[in-house]
């Protein structure tokens, strides 16, 4: 079984070497109308194309003739040594596309010594995830829900499983309106219609996996609303929990009950930035929650470093959107970033070949940002700055 185990991984290296092709193998795996709930965006997605031309736009600086015999991709995010200054970012119901969702993902975290930060809307719920993988270092995303029963609950659920820290999204007011998922009849859970059965026949794996798997449902949420349903909780969710009235003030009391770093989700501007530091914050996650909110808003990258300018010196700054390789990764740490993020690669990784996938993902990632240090003469991602790059015009 082993060496099966260690053929299969050693498929895996020669079928996968770049983010698109995860892309491309989970567009084969999964259904049309799953795959487009993945990687689609919100209105006529021109927000999800800038948060790649962002990135596109930042050209390096290399400097020749350096000493990088030896390369370190190894740093520190809100105190906590990882290997790579990347993160797994929030995504839910991972279990859409491969029946061990959030735990395979876990695991392969562990596996390449970085960080989860598990959403309130994964299909299993923080417990199950933790001890699945009990050596992951787990981030928990939430929001600030007008009933502070289920905010408190949550909070302390995510104490009692060692989550090191809490990531607050603030970008949700309303959901975004996704049109590919409009187009297509996407819901939670998926009802095929008669146009997509022929579709979803296609998919035999998945399929199997869709039925056989967990119950996709929001599991973190299970005993709030009247029933555990995906549908049941999402109405209840709509109906009792979200909140047009908050305001930053609100962050404070979310600071009174937790004392770990707080990370505040979706800042697009400066006085977002100073704001979000001013009630409280640790740490300011730059993010257009990857295109699929308010479009028309800039790329992430274009924003980061007026965010860093604000509130560099009193918090660290964390940025999602558009990133698919090691040199986006390094990018982001010269514009001022402490690390990036990325939910869709580990989301397509896991759809085209599960924890296997995630893991060979992160692999290619931390080679990818290797080769850029080494190209770029610096020896270590610690000593990547301002002058590593250049905006191009």
């Amino acid at each position: 079984m082993r060496n099966l185990r260690l053929l299969a991984g050693a498929d895996a290296r020669r079928r996968f070497h770049t983010y698109e092709d995860f892309r491309r193998a989970a567009q084969r795996r999964v259904p049309r109308m799953v795959f487009e709930f993945v990687d689609g965006g919100a209105d006529g997605e021109s927000t999800l194309r800038e948060n790649r031309a962002a990135f596109d736009r930042v050209r390096f600086d290399p400097r020749m003739l350096r000493d990088v015999s030896e390369v370190s991709t190894a740093t520190t995010v809100l105190g906590e040594r990882v290997g790579l200054p990347f993160v797994l970012a929030p995504a839910g119901l991972a279990a859409l596309v491969h029946p061990e969702g959030e735990l395979a993902v876990a695991r392969a975290a562990t596996a390449t010594d970085t960080i989860l930060c598990l959403s309130t809307a994964s299909t299993y719920p923080l417990e199950d995830v933790a001890a699945a993988a009990p050596d992951c270092r787990l981030w928990f995303q939430l929001y600030l829900w007008r009933d502070e029963r289920v905010v408190s609950e949550l909070v302390a659920r995510a104490r009692d499983v060692g989550c090191r820290a809490l990531v607050l999204t603030v970008d949700v007011p309303a959901v975004g309106k996704r049109e590919r998922d409009l187009a297509n009849g996407m819901s939670i859970p998926p009802s095929i219609r008669p146009a997509g059965i022929l579709d979803a026949a296609r998919h035999p794996r998945w399929l199997r996996g869709l039925l056989t798997g967990p119950e996709l449902t929001f599991g973190n949420l299970r005993g709030f609303a009247p029933g555990d349903s995906a549908a049941t909780i999402g109405e209840y969710t709509d109906r009792e929990l979200v909140d047009r009235t908050v305001t930053w003030d609100r962050l404070g009391w979310l600071r009174e009950r937790w004392d770990g770093p707080l990370v505040v989700k979706g800042v697009l501007s400066a006085a977002d930035a100073r704001a979000a530091v001013d009630h409280g914050a640790d740490a300011v996650y730059v993010s257009n929650h990857g295109g699929r909110q308010l479009d028309s808003v800039p790329g992430t990258a274009t924003v980061l470093p007026e965010v860093v300018a604000a509130v560099g010196d009193r918090a660290e700054v964390l940025i999602d959107g558009g990133i698919r390789r090691g040199e986006d990764v390094v990018k982001a740490r010269a514009l001022g970033a402490r690390a990036a993020l990325a939910g869709r690669p580990w989301f397509h990784a896991l759809a085209a070949d599960g924890e296997r996938g995630v893991v060979r993902m992160l692999e290619i990632l931390r080679a990818d940002v290797v080769r850029t240090l080494t190209l770029l003469g610096i020896p270590s991602i610690d000593a990547v700055g301002p002058d590593t790059v250049r905006r191009a015009a």
